[in-house]
């Protein structure tokens, strides 16, 4: 009993790894990937990949920039133009003041200074008299009698109401002037926290009507967003923008409006300021203008235009490229801190500041589990030209809505973490892919192999069975080896490699000899075992029986059905002939008729006799028939393999045909013809 061995499996490590890879084809794997990208896009901001999605909300403003509609602010700039006209910075205090004097002519709404005196004047008369007294003494005391320079300054400070900068530092220093109070309802928001402050000079500091914070907070070198308040030490205070709106509003204090996540906003009066990454706000930035500017040199000679800081806030702060007070934005170009300052003014008036709430990236999550169910579902079943366009349409999309809620909303959406989880995703499942494609490869080039091989031994073996069948059937010169009185030509071609057809010839004695022609109902190794049966069991009852044509199918059908499980049947022609006498005794089974050509080329059909085919009727009891054959007559026997034949169209050979064949002159012989198929 053989067995067909299933391909061998892949075994090892390599194997067992590639199997769980590809599992679900890789789309477990996706799952699994996926839930981690998931996780990591809703991670706090920063969040995962902080760098790319800082570029991305960069080239947002780098390609939009916002476009200024008002103009809040103007800044009073210390720029070369002053340092050139007016001398070298720092300039004495008296001048500074000046410069506050005539900007609070023109009475803005607010003064804000973003320049640190942390130092006495040195060009102060009492500085002067001090250096003076041991070389004249007359001088000095003169000197020691004039106010000091940060005396008039602290005064003209005063009469301005103007605000002045304080800088966060992370070292304790002693503390100055108290910043506003701030209402803050319930526990303390979480602000940035500075443990100390540089201030100018106390007399300095006191005078000023507010204290603005001036600290930027680069992110990796580039300003993106800036402390609305922060903790100097214990005590909140507001940047120098908002503190500038609180002085001009004459309010003695400013709100903090706080939730679970944080600050969520600052209120002065009616102004309501909303706040977002631990009190830090994004500024929507335009380009570099020099019309905010006015050059400190034309307001201190009178030059400048009166009406332009009126009800303006006016921004005092040095530019010159000199003092090094450059920053780079999220637009990628350098701009002074003061500028910064006034951007910020900009976006308050104008209510354009960019918003990043804490739902993008729950918004992000769920787009890239889109992208995600799209990838997974069909990355496996397509090719990796579709999958890939499939991909592109995600980054387009993703791309295109980040672009979208940045025009339309001012809301800061993150392209780059889907994109990149999708990315990332689509490599995994397509190597994924490539994996399971390649051990399907694999699995399929062992299975051909052994397809091939089993094919290869089936063939040996039917080629085996087919010289065995062949050699089954008789030849004529060994049954007709020194019997002139009958000529016999047999012939038979299978369909297949081996067939049902079997015909046999022999003689029963010295005078009668007895040929058989028949057909099994099958095709293939099944009908040539069972024609070779058929054929040994006819020979056998022939020979063991001495009785006719008749005789020898009844005992035939009752021998070949006893032992008959596939239930096959057998159509046969048995042919009794008396050489002396030439008397045939026949007897049809279901067969083709024989067909008896006489000399004279008439053609006779011999369809006497007979019965059903053997095997399907126990124990019928068949009928011979009887002609007598003449010298030079020739009778044909032939399986339906002749006569059921078809041409392209379909059409039947026929037995008419094959009568019509056997009659002609050109191909009647003498003897027996038996022709298979």
């Amino acid at each position: 009993m053989e067995s067909s061995a299933a391909p061998p499996e892949e075994t090892g490590a390599s194997a067992r790894w590639r199997q769980r890879l590809t599992r679900g084809q890789g789309r477990w794997l996706g799952i699994a990937v996926a839930l981690v990208c998931m996780a990591a896009i809703l991670l706090p901001d920063p969040g995962a990949i902080p760098p790319l999605r800082l570029w991305a909300f960069d080239a947002y403003q780098a390609k939009f920039p916002r476009k200024r509609v008002l103009d809040p602010a103007v800044i009073v700039a210390v720029d070369d133009e002053s340092l050139r006209r007016i001398g070298q910075w720092p300039w004495s205090r008296d001048v500074v003041a000046k410069l506050i004097d005539r900007i609070a002519a023109r009475q803005p709404a607010a003064i804000g200074v973003d320049i640190l005196f942390t130092e006495p004047d040195r060009s102060s008369p009492d500085r002067l008299a001090e250096y003076l007294s041991k070389r004249d003494s007359a001088v000095a005391k003169r000197l020691a009698e004039l106010r000091p320079n940060d005396d008039i300054l602290a005064e003209s400070l005063t009469r301005a109401r103007a605000v002045i900068g304080v800088a966060g530092v992370e070292t304790r220093i002693a503390k100055g002037k108290p910043p506003a109070p701030a209402l803050i309802t319930g526990p303390p928001p979480p602000l940035p926290r500075y443990p100390g402050a540089l201030r100018s000079l106390p007399v300095i500091d006191h005078a000023a009507a507010g204290h603005g914070l001036l600290n930027a907070d680069p992110e990796r070198g580039i300003v993106r967003r800036v402390p609305l308040a922060a903790y100097l030490d214990d005590q909140p205070v507001l940047t120098l923008a908002l503190e500038c709106f609180r002085v001009a509003a004459r309010l003695p204090s400013f709100a903090l409006n706080w939730t679970s996540a944080g600050l969520s906003s600052v209120q002065i009066a009616d102004l309501v300021v909303q706040s977002h990454e631990n009190g830090r706000a994004w500024i929507h930035f335009s380009p570099h203008d020099a019309r905010r500017y006015v050059s400190a040199a034309d307001v201190l000679e009178g030059k400048d235009d009166p009406g332009r800081l009126h009800q303006s806030i006016a921004l005092v702060g040095v530019t010159a490229l000199a003092l090094l007070d450059q920053n780079t934005t999220a637009r990628g170009e350098r701009m002074p801190g003061i500028e910064i300052h006034a951007q910020l003014v900009e976006n308050i008036v104008e209510g354009g500041l960019l918003s990043r709430p804490t739902w993008a990236r729950f918004v992000e999550a769920l787009v890239f589990a889109l992208a995600a169910g799209l990838l997974v579902v069909y990355v496996p079943r397509t090719r990796s030209r579709t999958s890939f366009g499939i991909l592109a349409a995600c980054w387009i999309v993703i791309g295109a809505a980040g672009i979208f809620a940045y025009l339309f909303s001012r809301t800061l959406f993150d392209p780059t973490a889907p994109i990149t989880g999708a990315t990332l995703l689509y490599g995994l499942m397509l190597s994924a892919t490539l994996v399971a494609s390649d051990r399907h490869r694999r699995q399929l080039t062992a299975r051909l192999a052994s397809e091939r091989e089993a094919a290869a031994r089936v063939t040996g073996e039917l080629e085996a069975a087919q010289r065995i069948q062949t050699g089954m059937l008789p030849t004529r010169e060994s049954a007709l080896r020194n019997e002139r009185r009958i000529e016999i030509f047999a012939h038979m071609k299978a369909a297949r490699e081996v067939g049902g057809d079997l015909y046999d010839f022999f003689p029963l004695d010295a005078n009668r000899f007895a040929v058989i022609v028949g057909d099994v109902s099958d095709k293939g190794l099944p009908a040539a075992m069972f024609m070779a049966v058929s054929k040994a069991l006819a020979k056998s009852c022939a020979l063991r029986m001495r009785g006719g044509a008749a005789a020898l199918m009844t005992q035939f059908n009752a021998e070949i059905s006893r032992e008959n499980p596939e239930q096959l049947f057998v159509t046969m022609v048995a042919l009794i002939i008396d050489l002396n006498t030439g008397e045939l005794e026949y007897c049809n089974a279901g067969h083709e008729p024989p067909i008896l050509v006489r000399k004279s080329g008439e053609a006779l059909i011999l369809d006497d006799g007979g019965g059903p085919p053997l095997c399907v009727v126990d124990d019928f009891p068949y009928e011979e028939a009887r002609v007598t054959l003449e010298p030079r007559d020739m009778l044909t026997l032939a399986s339906d393999g002749i006569t059921e034949a078809m041409n392209r169209t379909g059409a039947l050979y026929g037995r008419a045909r094959l009568k019509a064949l056997v009659e002609s002159p050109a191909r009647r012989d003498r003897g027996v013809t038996v022709l298979g198929n």
